[in-house]
């Protein structure tokens, strides 16, 4: 019951930051915004300020912006439809910045209070094969299978890199230096969806706090390279589809994290919401990457879209979301028992 408040919570959090980054950017604009709510369906409590009612609603599953004219017909001056392009575009685009913003403070809080990793070895995980090969605490890694370790991540990438192109009961040679003396270990790696660990984990240094914010916008790009790897991924074949996860596999994980600790569970918020900046910046029909899109086009050409097919297009890729966000919810539960 836990993790699902947390889970629930978490999701509020950062749906309500994506909204806020629409409504600020929309007020500022002169946009009128007729309600800014707090989840979804009934409404629990509300208040009116000015033109804009604030509500929170009885479904913690969104929250919405609603702007006058956004997705009807409107005559009113200030409505989203009639706004020029770039205020439009801006609009929108302040979601997903939104989220990225949160990631990159929640990753400098992460990162000041847990430090950065090192390419020392700091521990390792059960049935650890670099620990049954023989490396041990302190160990400084310095390359995997012929590739150089600069940063700790760089492990994770050399051995995807590796295996690649090699079968994957061949062991691959982690070299380390110990007390000043380098050592040569061949290890096979365990593997989880293609993915292969040799099972350490990085010891950690202190960090001040100026060095933490530049961690917070390192560990927010990077996330976003990840992401982007793992689409290409998908796409390519190298990832199966069950690699994905929907809300169930959302709060599974965040019960996982929770054991962990409070950092944990802080650093799964930021990758969270660095995955829903970029999803929501991706050029599908019922995404902010298609409004964005089409106002982008209209400001470079002066032509509008037309409002009517973008609005059926729209609504054939919210069902298509549905429909996949459907299908991998089901399989995360399956994949429970």
């Amino acid at each position: 019951m836990g993790t699902i408040i947390i889970a629930i919570v978490m999701f509020l959090l950062l749906v309500t930051i994506h909204e806020f980054g629409h409504f600020i950017v929309a007020k500022l604009s002169g946009i009128k915004v007729n309600e800014f709510a707090v989840g979804m369906g009934p409404e629990i409590v509300s208040n009116q300020k000015g033109e804009t009612k604030y509500s929170l609603r009885l479904l913690p599953i969104g929250g919405y912006c609603a702007m006058e004219g956004e997705d009807d017909e409107s005559n009113d001056p200030r409505s989203y439809d009639n706004a020029p392009a770039y205020k439009r575009f801006l609009t929108i685009l302040a979601g997903p910045l939104m989220n990225l913003i949160l990631a990159v403070i929640v990753f400098t809080i992460v990162a000041f209070n847990s430090g950065t990793a090192t390419n020392s070895v700091g521990g390792f995980t059960d049935d650890s094969k670099a620990k049954e090969a023989g490396i041990i605490l302190d160990d400084e890694i310095l390359s995997v299978g012929d590739r150089e370790i600069n940063d700790f991540t760089d492990i994770s990438k050399n051995l995807t890199s590796f295996y690649e192109t090699n079968p994957k009961d061949k062991p691959v040679t982690v070299k380390v230096r110990r007390d000043n003396e380098e050592k040569s270990f061949d290890i096979i790696p365990s593997f989880q969806d293609d993915m292969a660990y040799i099972g350490v984990t990085a010891k950690m240094r202190d960090v001040g706090f100026l060095e933490a914010i530049g961690l917070g916008f390192k560990e927010t790009g990077r996330n976003i390279k990840l992401i982007f790897t793992v689409l290409g991924n998908l796409f390519t074949g190298k990832l199966s589809f069950g690699a994905l996860s929907g809300p169930v596999g959302v709060v599974k994980e965040i019960g996982n994290q929770a054991q962990n600790g409070v950092m944990n569970v802080l650093y799964f918020l930021s990758y969270i919401s660095v995955n829903l900046a970029v999803f929501n910046l991706i050029p599908f029909p019922a995404l902010d990457g298609s409004k964005i899109f089409t106002n982008l086009y209209e400001m470079i050409t002066k032509k509008r879209v037309n409002k009517k097919i973008e609005e059926k297009v729209t609504i054939a890729g919210f069902i298509i979301l549905l429909s996949l966000i459907l299908i991998v919810t089901i399989k995360d539960i399956f994949t429970l028992f």
